[in-house]
């Protein structure tokens, strides 16, 4: 089990030149040389502002070509859809192109969340989601969450739409994936009651007294159709 400790070093590098291959297991945690991954990172030449969690988070990273990279700190860049990934005391960023999936652990969490790429998931284009998801609830009916980052725009005429002085926010989405399908979770309680189509859950929903607009709520009640189903 990797425990946690606190990392104190931040060097942010200007260089645009490649590192060599990454070492699979952390010599930080385990102490020993071993296999070195294919995929090459690069140097960073600035640091990224939103992100998943903004705290530097102890994980795993899993990639496509079968490699497994354990036990880094690491934090995603929502916008750059990269990992920032501290190695050999420097921040380098790990395309998420080459990324499966990652998981990461804190002190605050009982489990690791586990993000996975997109392309798992049948998501349209309507949806603009891209990057990864946060597998909130596993099993015969998933449960995701997506932060989608955008730029609000805000028009000063009718022929002109001006978002030079907008910031950019980040909203989360939630999506239930039912028989390989992707519906977002609804306002409508009506509508989502359909999706899941489970005799037992209005009943769940109103003795609890649970909300779909709540994350908490929202993992209880996929847990229950789960079970039910």
């Amino acid at each position: 089990m990797v425990r946690n400790s606190v990392l104190c070093i931040m060097i942010f590098l200007c260089s645009k030149t490649l590192i060599g291959q990454i070492p699979t297991l952390n010599p930080f945690f385990f102490g020993k040389n071993s296999l070195v991954t294919n995929v090459v990172p690069s140097h960073l030449t600035s640091i990224g502002q939103f992100y998943a969690d903004e705290e530097w988070n102890a994980g795993n990273i899993f990639l496509k070509n079968g490699d497994s990279l354990v036990a880094y700190y690491m934090r995603y860049d929502l916008v750059r859809n990269h990992l920032e990934v501290i190695i050999d005391t420097k921040i380098v960023a790990l395309n998420g192109s080459f990324i499966d999936q990652f998981e990461w652990f804190s002190v605050q969490r009982l489990k690791p969340e586990r993000f996975i790429n997109k392309d798992h998931f049948h998501f349209t284009e309507s949806e603009e989601i891209y990057g990864f998801s946060e597998l909130l609830e596993d099993g015969e009916i998933k449960l995701l969450k997506s932060k989608v980052v955008f730029a609000p725009q805000r028009a000063t005429s009718p022929t002109l739409v001006n978002s030079t002085d907008e910031k950019i926010q980040v909203i989360e989405k939630f999506f239930i994936e039912k028989e390989d399908v992707i519906y977002e979770v609804s306002g409508s309680k009506k509508k989502n009651l359909e999706i899941l189509n489970s005799k037992e859950l209005k009943e769940y929903i109103k003795g609890s007294n649970l909300h779909f607009t709540n994350e908490n709520d929202l993992r209880r009640i996929i847990k229950f159709v789960n079970v039910d189903n």
